[in-house]
């Protein structure tokens, strides 16, 4: 059995902690902007509200995938192409003009989401064991925790100086870091 390192770098440990928030962010931060949206594409509250549940249903869907997915390749590239769906998804949200063309990029959204979900787990699992693993679990289980209670009030702030947008071009420039981080 390998020696698994019980210590993480805090710049491993951010990393590992944004990853895992990125997906319950995606889903919170635009919460305040709804109203907005359904007049700006003309639709109903509900079908506006539709957008949630193809968030989510893309994050139970893409964990399924890519949790075999990165066990079976190096969890960097999994992780890599969900991040890199992730940014356009966002950018396709962010320039949406019909309702449809919104579901379809907050479906995707969160299948790329997911990455950030589902391997975070795995590499802590990779690189920590016993207590360790324990802790930094649990460590990640808290910011996943306290993420989608502080996305709303970031999303309530991004409008107070533009439009639903900006929300969108938040997680995009997220996104992007990730990529390149």
């Amino acid at each position: 059995m390998k020696q698994k390192a019980p210590l993480l770098s805090m710049g491993m440990f951010f990393f590992l902690g944004v990853m895992s928030a990125l997906a319950p962010v995606s889903t919170d931060m635009y919460i305040p902007a709804l109203p907005e949206m359904t007049s700006n594409f003309n639709t109903t509250a509900s079908l506006i509200q539709l957008t949630l549940s193809a968030t989510t249903l893309g994050m139970a869907v893409g964990q399924i995938i890519i949790g075999p997915l990165s066990d079976a390749y190096v969890r960097k590239k999994p992780l890599a192409i969900g991040m890199a769906v992730y940014l356009f998804a966002s950018i396709l949200a962010s320039l949406a003009t019909s309702i449809n063309v919104f579901l379809f990029a907050r479906l995707l959204q969160g299948l790329a989401g997911a990455a950030g979900i589902v391997v975070t787990k795995a590499m802590a699992r990779d690189m920590a064991s016993g207590e360790a693993l324990t802790k930094l679990m649990a460590l990640l289980m808290l910011i996943g925790g306290l993420a989608p209670i502080f996305a709303p009030v970031v999303g309530g702030q991004i409008l107070l100086f533009g439009t639903w947008r900006y929300v969108f071009d938040l997680m995009a420039l997220m996104g992007f870091i990730l990529c390149i981080w």
